[in-house]
This record gives structure tokens, sequence and C-alpha cells, in this order.
């Protein structure tokens, strides 16, 4: 199948980002009636979508894993990798269909993806700065993959998903370390109102829709003036000076 020769390509990879898999039968092989979930991204202008993330589990196939004493105790075998999206005609969709039974020996069974995206380095916001990915986990089981930076906490959710976010270039300068990040703002995702993680149930499409304001850019940097707390500045002009790391994304939304 076309699914478990790609697979098999990516096997190094699945190697360099899960670690021990030497006792473990990696094959997927989904049967002809697997259920199956598909993932569309409609990429905009000045985003560049990165391959899809996948944690598979098994029951049959177990691992190790050690407590604060050192002493060992199985857990579920892991199974993890990177896949590209497809490129869907020319209204920019980039999609991929993946299987929630993932067969093989072991049996695996599709535990989380992750979907991320960064700004393009076409845009001048990003020379000399860090860049960091804004991403969306889903979850078909327990809690999976672990570095959901700025995801938020899981929230349960039945059926297909269209998700639509509305997401501002965000720059932020550590005075401390002499460093500047940059990244998407889509809201502080503590709220669960703005959280990009979620617990699936019966889901069999995820749409994804980022909308980027790409003029809009806000500003954040320490307080030096008042020696405490940051320092925001909107795109119309606006400054505000507050405790938290976080702008108003709300007065963001009100700016678009």
């Amino acid at each position: 199948m076309n699914f478990q020769n790609k697979i098999t390509i990516l096997l190094p990879v699945l190697v360099l980002l899960s670690g021990c898999y030497d006792r473990t039968d990696q094959t997927l092989s989904p049967p002809e009636n697997a259920r199956r979930v598909t993932v569309a991204v409609k990429v905009p202008d000045g985003i560049t979508l990165l391959p899809m993330q996948m944690l598979y589990r098994s029951e049959r196939c177990k691992t190790k894993s050690y407590n604060s004493s050192n002493e060992a105790y199985e857990i579920r075998g892991y199974n993890g990798f990177k896949q590209a999206f497809s490129t869907q005609g020319s209204n920019g969709i980039r999609q991929q269909r993946i299987a929630i039974d993932g067969g093989g020996p072991c049996q695996w069974q599709l535990n989380s993806i992750k979907v991320s995206f960064r700004i393009a380095d076409v845009n001048p916001l990003v020379k000399g700065k860090e860049v960091i990915e804004t991403s969306y986990i889903f979850d078909f089981g327990d809690y999976g993959l672990s570095d959901g930076y700025g995801t938020g906490r899981a929230k349960k959710v039945g059926g297909d998903l269209d998700l639509k976010t509305e997401f501002f270039p965000m720059v932020i300068i550590n005075q401390m370390f002499n460093q500047t990040s940059l990244e998407m703002f889509g809201g502080d995702t503590d709220y669960e109102a703005w959280s990009r993680r979620y617990i699936l149930q019966d889901t069999k499409k995820i749409t994804i829709e980022p909308i980027f304001h790409l003029q809009k850019d806000v500003l954040l940097k320490g307080d030096e003036e008042r020696g405490v707390g940051m320092v925001i500045s909107y795109p119309d002009g606006s400054i505000e000076h507050i405790r938290k790391v976080k702008p108003d994304y709300e007065k963001l939304l009100s700016m678009k």
C-alpha cells in the first residue's frame, strides 16, 4: 500500500524521534476496513506548513520505562514519525489521510497527531529572530505527545472538526538574554476558549484554517522603566504596561 511505503521510507526519522526501537516491530499495515482520519489544512500566504507528527501506541508490543528509583516497568509500545502533507489542487489545501487502526504485528493504534506551521522565512519579520512554531494537537486516546508547547489543556470534542483561528505575528524581545523571538499568536491558550489541543471521539475529518493577519504585528518587551511587567505595542500604535506576558487577544481581533 502507498501508506505503508511512506512509513517505511521514514523509519530512520522514527528512531531519532522516539529512542529505543531495536526490539519492536514498527511496521504499519492498516487493514482494508481500518478507521481513518483526514487532516486538511488551508495554508494562507506567509505561512509554512511543517510535516505532521504522528504517535502510535501498542498494547501488544510493550516497552520499558523507569521510575525515579530507576526501577523498570512495562508501558505500551510507541511508534512516532513525521510525514509531509500532500497538495490538493491549487486552492492552498494540504491534506493527509491516515489510519487510526495502524495494524501490523504490533496492532498499532493512533494515539496523537500534531499539526504545526510557522511564519515563512520570506517574511522580513523573521530576520534575526528565533521563529517558534505554532501547533494543534489531537489525541485519539489518552494524553500522547508531550511536546505541545503553547497548545493549552486538552478539551473533549466529538465528530468532525472545522477549526478557524485568527493569528497575529508576535515579536518578543528578551533584553536579559539579548534574544528576540517570533511566533503566531492566536489567543492565550491557558484559557480553554483558545486552547489548540483536543481529545477526539468519532472524528473522521479535521479541517484547519489559520487566518493570518500578516501586517498586524504586536511587540512585547520587558518594562525597563517600571522594572516589572511588560510593555505591549499594538498594531494601532497603542501601548499597554501590564504584568502578564500575553497581549489582549480580543483587542487584537478588534484591529484586524
